[in-house]
């Protein structure tokens, strides 16, 4: 059994292999390291795991930010056209109106030339 007196462990052969002999304060800091690096990893993949949903939530953001922009673009031109369409027909309507009251114009003056031609043939 060997102990060292600093925190360099002593190195002994057994065997024909390297053996390290630590005291109680070394072995309690090496055990205390230990623990910290298996906290550090399992904080470190935590963070890998919440960064790479967070940037997977990212991309889906800006998917979805891009999908809805077109939507509301397409939406628009829905609304242009609707309200060209709406335009045209009210020119339509206007046309026929007009082509209404002309034509009951015409059948005034059609109504009236054949009363005044009745009056004139019954007059003869």
């Amino acid at each position: 059994m060997s102990i060292s007196q600093n925190l360099t462990p002593l190195e002994r052969q057994i065997n024909k292999k390297k053996h390290f002999c630590f005291n109680i304060k070394q072995s309690r800091f090496i055990a205390q390291k230990l623990e910290y690096g298996l906290f550090q990893d399992s904080i470190v993949n935590s963070l890998k795991a919440k960064n790479l949903k967070w940037f997977e939530l990212t991309e889906k953001k800006d998917t979805i930010i891009f999908k809805l922009e077109a939507k509301i673009e397409n939406l628009t031109m829905v609304t242009i056209n609707h309200q060209q369409q709406i335009d045209l027909l009210n020119g339509t309507i206007k046309q026929q109106k007009k082509k209404i009251k002309s034509s009951k114009l015409q059948r005034w003056f059609f109504g009236g030339g054949l009363l005044v031609l009745t009056g004139i043939i019954i007059a003869q």
